[in-house]
């Protein structure tokens, strides 16, 4: 498996939320019947889900943009828009999703069917007639959709087999795994022959297991010669390691001793909770047999005494199978030492429920420019203030009765406001601001009381005193004069 793509990023966009819609029922002889403005659908929203049937990442190409549908607005007869159409990205079991931005950690897929939502959709808006109540019949408002999640994000393949071929450049790794499995790898004569992991399936007997071949390592691999980083990370997940070593060209022992404190090096460098590389299962593989004599064999082997130490030769066969159950005894004994330990990993970064946390902060701030002024932020905030038309008079009140119902005027109070101080709301790059004036009654009671004011407006945003009299005042005023 050559060009192994293992590594790739994409930008995510979710769809934006519908807007409520605006209407009013009619019918003979009620020709102001009540609300029947339909909700807002929520926006699609893009996710990420592992499959079994993918080797790598070659599906999804440089540079793609995953988008989302948006939700259809609503519409009248108490009609809802549709939800907008999700965009799922298929990868293979074994990617690695993080924020390309921060390098969080969003999900590890590990198996398959798991999936991790990248960027959520936006929020339909309540049309009028979800925002209707007794007193309130025919509201001349609707909540605006939010606006999708937008993120990039880092898809990187960690692959998972079950045992590793690690070794010095040209040391008959690639060789050694064509004559052991069905994998058919780039075979020369000079270093650096393979540039990308392997794949192969190695079959022993009535068993089968996966087997990797991985790049040769180099001294200061751990530290980045040679990509050595990009090498190594590819076995961060494997529970069973072969060290192929050529005894022809370097001594095995002073060899395999290297190769130890390379992976020892980049024990700082594992996943948290990962077993370090010199706790797992391994052997040595001494390749090449065919170039040196059968009492130098005996005599590398007699110099491991800690580890199982087996001669092969790629060439002429000699010892595959022997290996290969060889392999298989050590992939079993990595999986009974799997199976003693939590097979569940720890879930990274837990998906957020869907209901929105009512927690928001207030803060004064002060600058040198500007002076001081009170800023309440938090999700909730921001969401009320994207769903309100600030256009019309009637949804910024609502907009106002939502926010003491919050709480934020009595935490506005608590922190020290004063009549004709500035409050800032929402994110500091694009606040809301006006001055506080407690004068202005808000909360639930005003919600449900009696609407006296006409739809779209709002009473207590009008001036107090009206200089445009109504004809009924002037037919009054003409009647007394």
């Amino acid at each position: 498996m050559t060009g192994l793509v293992d590594k790739v990023s994409v930008r995510c966009s979710a769809g934006d939320g519908g807007n409520g819609e605006t209407a009013v029922r009619r019918m003979k002889g009620k020709p102001f019947a009540g609300a029947s403005g339909g909700n807002g659908g929520d926006g699609g929203s893009v996710i990420i889900r592992a499959v079994p049937n993918l080797a790598d990442l070659s599906s999804i190409k440089p540079g793609f943009w995953a988008k989302a549908r948006s939700g259809e607005s609503g519409k009248g007869s108490m009609h809802s828009g549709m939800k907008g159409e999700d965009c799922v990205l298929n990868v293979p079991v074994g990617t690695v999703v993080a924020d390309s931005s921060t390098g969080e950690i969003l999900a590890d897929l590990s198996s398959e069917g798991q999936e991790v939502v990248v960027a959520k959709g936006g929020r339909g808006g309540k049309g009028n007639f979800a925002l209707s109540s007794p007193s309130r019949r025919a509201p001349g408002f609707a909540l605006k959709g939010t606006g999708g999640e937008e993120r990039e994000v880092t898809l990187e393949l960690k692959l998972s087999a079950s045992c590793a071929l690690i070794g010095l450049p040209n040391a008959g790794k690639s060789s050694l795994l064509a004559a052991l499995s069905n994998a058919r790898p780039q075979i020369g004569g000079w270093e650096f022959t393979t540039l990308s992991p392997n794949l192969g399936a190695v079959k022993a007997g009535d068993c089968s297991f996966t087997l990797e071949d991985i790049p040769g390592l180099i001294a200061g691999a751990a530290s980045g010669k040679g990509l050595g980083l990009e090498f190594l990370r590819h076995i961060e997940r494997i529970p069973a390691l072969a060290f192929v070593i050529d005894p022809t060209r370097e001594d095995p022992l002073s060899t395999y001793k290297a190769l130890e404190r390379e992976l020892e090096s980049y024990a700082g460098r594992l996943p948290e909770g990962a077993k370090p590389f010199l706790q797992r299962p391994r052997i040595v593989v001494l390749s090449k047999t065919d170039l040196y004599k059968p009492e130098d064999l005996a005599a590398f082997e007699r110099e491991f005494e800690d580890v199982k130490a087996v001669g092969v030769s790629a060439s002429t066969h000699e010892g595959i199978k022997e290996l290969k159950f060889a392999l298989l005894d050590l992939v079993e004994r990595a999986r009974k030492e799997g199976d003693r330990e939590e097979k569940k990993a720890p879930t990274v970064n837990p998906l957020k429920s869907g209901r929105l946390s009512k927690d928001f902060s207030v803060m004064i701030r002060f600058d040198p420019n500007d002076g001081i002024w009170y800023e309440a932020d938090g999700d909730i905030i921001r969401i009320f203030i994207e769903q309100t038309d600030f256009s019309n008079d009637e949804a910024v009140g609502y907009l106002s009765d939502r926010l003491a119902a919050l709480g934020v005027e009595d935490m506005l109070v608590k922190a020290g406001i004063k009549p004709g101080d500035e409050v800032r709301l929402g994110n500091p790059a694009c606040a809301v601001a006006f001055n506080w004036n407690p004068s202005l009654t808000a909360g639930k009671k005003h919600m449900h009381a009696a609407a006296s004011f006409a739809r779209g407006s709002d009473d207590r945003l009008s001036t107090l005193a009206h200089t445009r009299r109504t004809n009924r005042q002037r037919r009054s005023e003409h009647k007394q004069g």
